[in-house]
């Protein structure tokens, strides 16, 4: 931030009649309290309807307070702050109060510079016993003075850029044949200006009136389309009796579509629950099956290790009685077999071998008591 936006807007707010007395130490360090007030003057002064959140008590409330400011500035008057700068309270926030100042007081010039000669007709009267009683007229007079004294240091500030081109201009032999000479030039280039500007406003004419006629045709060609539109919506179109049928069918036939569609998935669910049930007493009769075959299987091996004895009559009645189950009588194998010494089985013997395949030990033992049983048979012979 430098010294002369400093001043400027020190002296910017004295011309708009700010108040409170504003010094430049004010914002060496950061002054928040005197930031808000500036802002809000401000904003009273640019539109006395602004809403604005004046509670800065808390950082909350100043953010708050910041951001309604902003908007209200950015939606009436086009301008945009920046809100960290305005959060310093310091020379940064005087950066963006003097947008908005700046504003004001460019207003308050141009309103002045309307009632030029009528101000500078006004006497003043200064003497020690004036009473000042038109406080308005002391306000303008004070504004004009720091207006033009502000001015007054501007200038006196850009003296010593323009010394030495000043000096440089005065201490040259003017030419008044080359001065002429340039005034002419510049007044061919003026005239110049003037016909080509003529020319370009006589262009927008001729480009107004082709303009004009470009539009009289469309309106014409749009009043043309808005009665053939009227026509064709009050005409009922040939094939409308057809379209009307072909919907009844459709709506006859996506009605019939659903219900089928209905019945097909409620046959579906149906099928899948018997199935389900299907595959549910398969799997028991396997179980079954497979608990029969594991007793039997033990029983066998019992009668084979010669821990129990075979009761053939039960065990008929039990085959039997499984076999009426499944509606047809099943044998016993080997219940009437005869034996190699001619005998057949009764029911004091012991029955050797199951009703289940034997396996390949089972049948390896069997082939083994066959061999032993030949040769028995063979040394009874030789004896």
């Amino acid at each position: 931030m430098s010294f002369r936006e400093l001043r400027d807007f020190k002296e910017i707010m004295c011309a708009l009649g700010y108040p409170r007395l504003i010094s430049i130490e004010n914002f060496k360090n950061p002054h928040f309290e005197l930031v808000a007030d500036v802002l809000v003057w401000l904003c009273r002064r640019y539109d006395k309807s602004m809403e604005i959140m004046e509670e800065i008590t808390t950082e909350q409330d100043r953010i708050v307070f910041l951001k309604s400011v902003a908007e209200q500035l950015l939606v009436k008057a086009r301008v945009k702050l920046n809100l960290k700068n305005l959060y310093q309270a310091n020379g940064f926030a005087v950066r963006e109060m003097l947008k908005v100042a700046t504003l004001l007081y460019e207003a308050h010039r141009n309103a002045n510079a309307e009632e030029g000669e009528t101000q500078e007709d006004i006497s003043f009267d200064l003497g020690p016993n004036h009473k000042f009683a038109e406080v308005k007229t002391t306000r303008a007079l004070s504004g004009d003075i720091t207006k033009f004294g502000a001015r007054l240091y501007e200038l006196l500030g850009s003296y010593a850029e323009t010394k030495d081109s000043t000096a440089r201009s005065l201490g040259k032999n003017h030419d008044v044949a080359t001065i002429q000479r340039q005034i002419n030039r510049m007044v061919e280039e003026s005239a110049e200006q003037a016909v080509q500007m003529d020319r370009m406003l006589s262009n927008v004419s001729a480009d107004e009136a082709n303009l004009q006629q470009k539009i009289d045709k469309k309106k014409t060609e749009l009043d043309r389309h808005t009665k053939r539109l009227q026509s064709l919506q009050t005409v009922r179109p040939a094939f409308m009796d057809e379209y009307e049928q072909l919907e009844g069918e459709l709506s006859q036939q996506y009605a019939h579509y659903v219900q089928n569609w209905r019945n097909l998935s409620y046959l579906e669910s149906e099928l899948d629950a018997i199935n389900m049930q299907e595959a549910e007493k398969i799997a028991e009769s396997d179980r079954q099956l497979r608990l029969m075959q594991r007793r039997l299987r033990e029983e066998e091996l019992k009668i084979l290790r010669g821990q129990a004895k075979v009761d053939e009559r039960a065990l008929d009645e039990a085959l039997i009685d499984e076999g009426d189950g499944g509606n047809r009588v099943m044998k016993r194998p080997g219940a009437a077999t005869t034996r190699r010494g001619g005998g057949v089985l009764g029911q004091d013997s012991e029955i050797s071998g199951g009703m289940q395949p034997m396996d390949e030990d089972d049948e390896d033992e069997d082939e083994s008591d066959e061999d032993d049983d030949d040769d028995d048979d063979e040394s009874d012979e030789d004896d």
